[in-house]
């Protein structure tokens, strides 16, 4: 796919994270014990050949300029193209600030311009997959598509989704944003591949008419405006939008079918690597159904649980369904459950913590309990 870009927006509209995305931008949040969100999507689209990656920033980016530096760890150190760190331009509050997504965009125009690809596949960063776009590419080419939605089928919850309704040849008829019901199952993945000069006219109409986001504004209003199909995505797919969707998708992870659908393919997810010591199990630690990266210490007991690089957790301790971030220390004769601690967390010895799956408790980065 020699002939196409792809541009990564690193926030997602209309996503409540909560002190989760303090410091943080949603591309960079931690999962899965050694991997960042934005690692999916970047690794599909290194897998599918392509090698000019621009990734549009909005604010608390450092943390995802340190965690993909200069593309090396994704083949994406290179002398032409390679990856691209765009961060908001520098004078955007004289204009109102960024309300949506296609003012990030407006700002990302000069590099859009120079880059030679036709084609480009925009996506956020917040869905956990393992997908290359080789074949959605084919189809839109085949279809002579304006924009094509990549989708999946979604038993439930309509209202976290863009849903669409297609034909039998698999043209989009209907488009409606997070609707409270849907007789449609096809939940849009914030996915959509098009030629590049298409997308450079919607966002500069768009500014044109003070409009500010893409799927609303450009997509869902102006549907008869575009050739739009559908391509299906089949394996799994978690999208995190809330602190419930998170919490879900890292539980999922937990399970064996969903490790091999994400890890086991053909097409590797790769992230910052990090040289750390293995990770050590005293006498008494007592393990089931975790997670477990490298650097930690653990002497107690834990269920259905993931650590993070450079845990500790001490000894008469109990953990369950919990996310334990890096270099979190949770010292003697603790019990949690449902909790999510954040990076660089200290739980005292004794102390005790319940949430609910629904509602797991979140603890703040560096805080002690």
């Amino acid at each position: 796919m020699q002939d196409t870009m792809g541009i990564i927006l690193a926030e997602s509209e209309d996503v409540n994270l909560r002190e989760l995305t303090e410091v943080r931008s949603t591309a960079a949040l931690p999962i899965g014990g050694r991997y960042r969100l934005i690692d999916f999507i970047l690794s599909g689209l290194v897998n599918s050949g392509i090698i000019n990656v621009g990734v549009a920033t909005k604010y608390k980016y450092l943390s995802l300029m340190d965690h993909l530096g200069a593309g090396s760890h994704w083949d994406l150190q290179r002398e032409h193209y390679g990856l691209f760190m765009l961060p908001p331009y520098a004078n955007y509050e004289k204009y109102g600030g960024m309300a949506g997504d296609l003012d990030v965009l407006m700002g990302i125009m000069p590099y859009l311009r120079r880059s030679r690809q036709k084609y480009v596949v925009l996506a956020e960063a917040n869905t956990v997959c393992n997908i290359t776009f080789t074949e959605a590419m084919r189809r839109h080419k085949e279809t002579e598509a304006d924009i094509t939605v990549i989708y999946r089928e979604e038993q439930e919850e309509p209202s976290r989704f863009l849903m669409l309704e297609t034909e039998a040849d698999g043209r989009i008829c209907d488009l409606a944003f997070r609707p409270q019901y849907s007789k449609s199952r096809k939940a849009a993945m914030d996915m959509y591949i098009m030629e590049k000069e298409l997308l450079i006219r919607i966002i500069e109409g768009a500014a044109a008419r003070g409009e500010h986001s893409f799927v609303m504004d450009a997509l869902v209003r102006r549907q008869e405006n575009f050739r739009m199909y559908g391509w299906e995505f089949k394996g799994y797919a978690g999208r995190v939008d809330s602190v419930a969707s998170y919490f879900a998708c890292n539980m999922d992870i937990l399970r064996e079918e969903v490790q091999t659908a994400l890890f086991c393919g053909e097409d590797p997810i790769f992230t910052k690597v990090k040289n750390r010591v293995p990770t050590r199990y005293g006498d008494s630690a007592d393990l089931s159904g975790c997670l477990v990266a490298d650097g930690c210490v653990l002497e107690g007991s834990a269920e259905n649980c993931i650590f993070f690089r450079g845990v500790k957790l001490g000894k008469h301790s109990h953990l369950q369904n919990c996310i334990v971030m890096e270099k979190t220390h949770i010292d003697t004769g603790c019990t949690a459950e449902n909790v999510i601690f954040d990076k660089e967390c200290l739980m005292r010895e004794g102390r005790r913590l319940t949430g609910q799956p629904n509602y797991p408790i979140i603890i703040r980065k560096g805080a002690v309990i």
